[in-house]
C-alpha cells in the first residue's frame, strides 16, 4: 500500500474536487482518496499491485484537463550521521546510556497507562462512552491518509435546511405541485453542470409527478460567457422556450460559447430573431441573473452545481443514487 500526493492547477470549483474524489474512489486498487479545492491538492492511498501511479495521475488529469504535479515526500538525511560516527568506546558508552534511558521510558509509560486506566474507571458511565468515542475519533484521524487535506463539503455533517420561495418567474421542470423540489444553482459553462444534466432528466422521468426541478443561475467569474448564456436562456423563456434553450446550451457546451452562437441557436429553435437579439444585446435580464447569483451566495453556494433537495444541499455533480437516496427518504 502506498500514498501519493498531487498539486493540481485548474481545479476551479469545489464540485471539481468532489468529482476527482469520486473518480479515484471508484477505481479498483484505490483504498481512499481526498481532494481539496482550497489547497488545490489531492491525495490517495492505493494498492500498487492493482493500480499504478501513472494511472492515478491520468484519472486526475483527465477529470478536467488539469495540470498536475506529484508532491515528493521529504527524505531522511542520513549521510551526515554516517560520516560522523564516534569511536567504538564512545559507541559502547552511548549504548549503555540508551539502555538505561529505555528502561526509564518503559517504566514511565507503564505508570502513565495505569493512571489513564484508573482515571477512565472513575469516570461516570456517560463519560466512559464519550471517552471511547473520542478514542475512536483519534484513531480514525491517526490513520487518515489525507493529513493536509480538509474534509469535503459532503463530509461536513451540515444539516442546515434552506427555504425557497418558488414563484411564476422561476424556471420549473416537472409537476409544479410535486412534493419534492430540486433547486439547482447552475452555470451553463460549467462542465460538471453539463454532466449532471442527464441525471436530472432521469430523475424527472423516474419520479414523474413526485419531483420538480427549479433551475437558478449561478454564473462563475472564471467562465467568461456564463452570464450571457444565462441571459440568453431568459430571452428564450420570454418566447416560451426556456427548457429547449437550456438543453441546447448544455448539448453544445463543448463547442464553446459566444454571443453569435447564442443567437444562432435561438434561430435553430425557431425563436423570433429580432426580439431575441434585442433582448440579449440590451442585457434585459442581467439583473435577474445577478439576483439569483446573490440568492445562491446567501444560501451558502460557492460552486456549481449546487442542488437543494427540499432545502438540503447536495454539492457537486453527484451520481444518480445520491439523489435517489435522499428523494426516497422524503417520499416514505
Amino acid at each position: 500500500m502506498k500514498k501519493i500526493k498531487f498539486q493540481i492547477k485548474g481545479m476551479n470549483c469545489k464540485s471539481c474536487a468532489l468529482l476527482i474524489e469520486e473518480k479515484l474512489k471508484s477505481k479498483p486498487g484505490i483504498i481512499t482518496a481526498k481532494a481539496n479545492f482550497d489547497a488545490q491538492k489531492a491525495v490517495a492511498v492505493y494498492d500498487e499491485q492493482k493500480i499504478s501511479e501513472g494511472e492515478i495521475s491520468n484519472i486526475i488529469r483527465e477529470g478536467g484537463d488539469y495540470q498536475i504535479k506529484k508532491i515528493e515526500e521529504p527524505e531522511e538525511e542520513s549521510g551526515s550521521l554516517q560520516s560522523a560516527q564516534p569511536s567504538q568506546p564512545a559507541n559502547q558508552e552511548v549504548m549503555t546510556s540508551l539502555k538505561g534511558l529505555t528502561s526509564l521510558v518503559i517504566i514511565s509509560l507503564a505508570l502513565n497507562l495505569v493512571t489513564v486506566i484508573t482515571s477512565f474507571k472513575s469516570l461516570p458511565k456517560e463519560n466512559k462512552n464519550t471517552g471511547a468515542a473520542n478514542a475512536q475519533d483519534y484513531l480514525a484521524q491517526a490513520n487518515n491518509p489525507s493529513d493536509d487535506i480538509n474534509p469535503s463539503p459532503l463530509d461536513s455533517g451540515n444539516s442546515n435546511i434552506q427555504t425557497f420561495q418558488i414563484g411564476p418567474n422561476d424556471r420549473i421542470r416537472g409537476d409544479v405541485n410535486a412534493p419534492v423540489t430540486l433547486v439547482e444553482f447552475s452555470d451553463f459553462e460549467c462542465p460538471f453542470c453539463a454532466r449532471i444534466y442527464p441525471t436530472f432528466n432521469k430523475i424527472l422521468s423516474d419520479y414523474k409527478g413526485k419531483v420538480r426541478l427549479v433551475y437558478k443561475y449561478f454564473p462563475l467569474d472564471f467562465h467568461p460567457n456564463a452570464r450571457k448564456a444565462a441571459e440568453a436562456a431568459e430571452c428564450a423563456a420570454e418566447q416560451g422556450k426556456f427548457w429547449e434553450y437550456h438543453d441546447k446550451l448544455f448539448v453544445n457546451q463543448p463547442t464553446g460559447f459566444s454571443v453569435d452562437k447564442f443567437k444562432q441557436w435561438a434561430g435553430e429553435l425557431g425563436l423570433n430573431a429580432t426580439q431575441f437579439n434585442g433582448c440579449l444585446d440590451t442585457g434585459k435580464y442581467a439583473q435577474k441573473v445577478e439576483s439569483e447569483l446573490q440568492e445562491g451566495t446567501a444560501k451558502g453556494v460557492d460552486g456549481t452545481p449546487a442542488t437543494f433537495v427540499n432545502g438540503k444541499l447536495i454539492s457537486g455533480a453527484q451520481p444518480y443514487d445520491a439523489f435517489k437516496k435522499e428523494i426516497d427518504s422524503l417520499l416514505q
